[in-house]
Formats: structure tokens, C-alpha cells, sequence
């Protein structure tokens, strides 16, 4: 019986995602609760900017990561899908900025979505050449970010603070890059 509710709370929380899964650009800045906020010490710190909410997950490689081990870096925080064709069509964007600029202190970290988990995960990512950390998510990290749609990639700045999401497929560097090279 325990099983059989899991499996319709897990449907009732992954519904509107796999509905909402768009390649229609928006933005929009969350409003997470403060007290599941990472704050970061800087007199430069723009406090009028939401604090990402730290989370600890397992990556691929079987270790747990936390975005507090990416203090002081920039990280784009890409929710992603196997399934989700306009997630499989930004990875690619994202393997070039990571190239590009992680000399600089830029991180991409990606969030796996699939309840599957590795046994469709690594295959997936193993095919797009990704090069980055990739995290399994769990359904508190939804929460936490407010999730509404996948695609959708938040970029946090040194001081751990949302600058943008973008949500919904971008399908261009430029519009990540534009943003990106001003907190850099």
C-alpha cells in the first residue's frame, strides 16, 4: 500500500514538469525561502538577488556533491530530462561555455530529472560527449528551486545568488554568454 502511494506522489509531483517540458524561452527569478538559502560573505554581494538553495546529491560518479562545493564559482544549474528533446538540444551550448570559460571559474552542473536514474543517464550523456558534473535529483531539489519546466537553468553568481533562470529552451549561446560574461 506505501508503494502504491509513493508511485501517486511521485506522479502528482512529476506531472507538471513532463507537461511543461517547452523550447518557449522565459525568465523569471525564484523566491526561495530564505532559511534554505547558502548565504556567502561579500561586501560586493548584491542582496536584492535570491540566494540559490544548497542541496547535496549524487552524482554519476557515485559521490555526493553540494552546491556549496562550488563557493566562489560561477554555476549554471541546468534541469534536464533524457526524454525532454529541447534539453537534449541545450546540452551541447552548455558543453561549449564549460570549455570556454571553467579556466575563469565557471562550473556547469546538470540535474537528471529521470527516475531511472544511470540506467538511462550515463548512456544519454556518454552520446552528447557531456563534460560536466552531472547530479541525480531527488524530488526536495524541485522544490527547493521551484521548478516549473525543464528546461530550465539557473545561473548563480560567485556570491551563490540566482542572477537569471532560463527557462524553456534558449537555443543559442549567445543569450547564456551575454549573461554570463557580466558576472565573470
Amino acid at each position: 500500500m506505501r508503494s502504491k502511494w509513493l508511485s501517486i506522489f511521485t506522479l502528482i509531483l512529476w506531472v507538471p514538469i513532463i507537461i511543461s517540458c517547452s523550447d518557449e524561452p522565459t525568465e523569471i527569478v525564484p523566491d526561495p525561502d530564505e532559511d534554505e538559502m547558502k548565504d556567502v560573505d561579500n561586501t560586493e554581494d548584491d542582496v536584492s538577488l535570491p540566494l540559490a538553495p544548497n542541496f547535496t546529491l549524487a552524482s554519476t560518479e557515485f559521490e555526493e556533491v553540494s552546491l556549496s562545493d562550488y563557493e566562489g564559482k560561477v554555476v549554471l544549474l541546468d534541469f534536464w530530462a533524457t526524454w525532454c528533446k529541447p534539453c537534449e538540444e541545450e546540452m551541447p551550448i552548455f558543453i561549449e561555455l564549460y570549455d570556454q570559460y571553467r579556466e575563469r571559474g565557471f562550473e556547469v552542473l546538470g540535474v537528471s530529472l529521470d527516475d531511472e536514474g544511470l540506467a538511462v543517464v550515463n548512456p544519454f550523456i556518454e552520446k552528447l560527449g557531456v563534460n560536466y558534473t552531472i547530479l541525480l535529483a531527488d524530488p526536495e531539489i524541485v522544490e527547493k528551486y521551484k521548478l516549473l519546466a525543464i528546461p530550465s537553468a539557473y545561473l548563480i553568481n560567485r556570491n551563490g545568488r540566482i542572477v537569471q533562470v532560463f527557462e524553456g529552451e534558449q537555443g543559442e549561446k549567445a543569450i547564456y554568454e551575454k549573461v554570463l560574461q557580466e558576472i565573470l
